[in-house]
């Protein structure tokens, strides 16, 4: 493989992760902080368990991760995905006088855009959760469904991460290794092991075993929302409406339309490759 192959493979891949990251890793988020809202109302939020630290520490040591996954991508010196001025020239003329901070917040209105249309899903899921919980006898299932429905949006942008390095490592004959070490900036993988020990001291009873009804139940639930966050017409319309909420991050409105006609023609390309 040729420098110039590598380089152009390596491009189409950085496209590919992050339009599947920007939908799955935002909207997961949007859903995290949803729930914390409410999980700050549960009576062992403030208890000390584990380690003398109180519940809520563990959900603001996720949220403290966030952050830092947030910083790493906008800052960072080596991988630059969000830094303007790296842009070729053919794409920088799209955009207005943009900072990459403003570069990156339009790439999070994917997530944003997919969160709104797909929110039915994740309250339906939430309420699959609380049923089952109350079935059990676990105290406040209303909240430690929120909390177990946004560990699963969590998981499923871990999945959708991984889905996409592997489908790119087989279709491109890329070493996993290299898409590992250019691309394992955007894996929340970190961020959901962190939540899932948060889950665990919130409330240690709700770790029982589903029945079978349950299992379905729940299991249709992720389902649902998994394809609501991965069909192209789902992930290629919340860009399309992510584009059209942030309009000012475009040079003119010729260029927003034009970035609208492109992201139209790769739904397209998508869905006949399928």
């Amino acid at each position: 493989m040729t420098k110039e192959e590598l380089t152009r493979k390596m491009a189409t891949a950085a496209g590919v992760v992050k339009l599947v990251c920007g939908l799955g890793n935002n909207a997961a988020w949007l859903a995290c902080m949803d729930a914390h809202d409410v999980i700050r109302k549960h009576p062992r939020y403030e208890q000390r368990v584990r380690g003398g630290h109180k519940v809520g520490y563990f959900y603001r040591k996720a949220m403290k991760m966030y952050a830092e996954y947030e910083k790493r991508l906008i800052y960072s010196n080596v991988n630059r995905f969000f830094h303007v001025a790296d842009m070729p020239e053919n794409t920088r003329k799209k955009y207005g006088n943009i900072t990459d901070r403003e570069y990156y917040e339009f790439w999070t209105g994917i997530g944003g855009a997919a969160y709104a249309r797909s929110r039915p899903f994740v309250t339906s899921l939430q309420n699959k959760y609380r049923l089952s919980l109350s079935h059990h006898g676990v105290p406040s299932p209303e909240i430690v469904a929120w909390a177990m429905t946004a560990q699963a949006c969590l998981n499923l942008a871990v999945q959708m991460y991984e889905g996409a390095i592997k489908s790119i490592e087989n279709d491109a004959k890329l070493p996993h290794v290299l898409l590992e070490r250019t691309f394992g900036i955007f894996s929340l993988k970190d961020v959901a092991k962190v939540w899932s020990t948060a889950l665990d001291a919130t409330e240690p009873s709700a770790n029982y075993e589903l029945e079978d009804l349950e299992e379905r139940n729940i299991s249709q639930g992720i389902i649902q929302l998994q394809e609501a966050w991965t069909k192209p017409d789902e992930m290629y319309g919340a860009t399309m409406a992510s584009v059209q909420d942030f309009d000012e991050v475009f040079r003119t409105k010729g260029e927003m339309k034009k970035a609208l006609r492109e992201i139209a023609e790769y739904k397209a390309e998508t869905k006949k490759e399928l």
